[in-house]
This record gives C-alpha cells, sequence and structure tokens, in this order.
C-alpha cells in the first residue's frame, strides 16, 4: 500500500525536531529509515531545499524553506508529487502558525508538539 507512514518538521540549522507524527509502525525496515532521517535532518542546510533519499521499500522526501524543513517517510511506490504536495502544504500551516522567533528560540525537541500532523 503506498502512503505517508511518518511526518515531521525540524528546525534547518541544526535538525531540532519540532513537531512530529505519533502514527507510525515498529518494523525493522521503517527504524532504520528513522534513522536515516534522523542523519539527513542534522546536515540539511548542506542540501538543495527539497530532495528525496530513495531506499528499496522507503524513500525520505524533504522540503525546507527559511528556518523548517518537513520530511515525510512514505512507502517508495508512493507519488513523489503527491509527497511534496503533502509537505508544502505542511510546511505553509506551520509557517502560519508559528513565527520565526518561536522557532529559532525552541531549545527541546518536540517543542511544537500541539501542532498536530
Amino acid at each position: 500500500m503506498s502512503m505517508i507512514l511518518f511526518a515531521c518538521v525540524v528546525r534547518v540549522r541544526d535538525g531540532l525536531p519540532l513537531s512530529a507524527s505519533t502514527d507510525f509502525n515498529f518494523n525493522q525496515d521503517f527504524l532504520e529509515c528513522r534513522k536515516r532521517l534522523k542523519v539527513l535532518s542534522s546536515i540539511l542546510a548542506q542540501y538543495p531545499s527539497r530532495g528525496t533519499a530513495k531506499g528499496r521499500d522507503l524513500s525520505i522526501h524533504f522540503l525546507s524553506s527559511g528556518d523548517i524543513a518537513c520530511m515525510a517517510i512514505c512507502s517508495s511506490n508512493y507519488s513523489t508529487i503527491m509527497a511534496f504536495c503533502f509537505l508544502e502544504e505542511l510546511q505553509w500551516e506551520f509557517a502560519a502558525s508559528y513565527d520565526t522567533t518561536s522557532i529559532g528560540l525552541a531549545s527541546r525537541p518536540y517543542a511544537f508538539l500541539e501542532f498536530g500532523l
């Protein structure tokens, strides 16, 4: 089944996770992909504003703008276009809800968990 399995919003400068979805599975492939996402989030400033890290069964899509980046783990057969549409909407909603000062001052992971992904 093609779908988005996990989504998160991170701060670009240091990869601090600001908000994330809570419905995810715990199979080994997914857990390995989450580890790759965490590493990627810490070095996003070195990459273009959008990209995809493809795996065999799962892919990581990311979209960054300004202080935040939205990331998603999707099944590899999920439409890249749909993944980026989702990430654009997520980024727009998050940016509309929180100002850059709040994002810059966040000091703990998931400081904006009340933002329902």
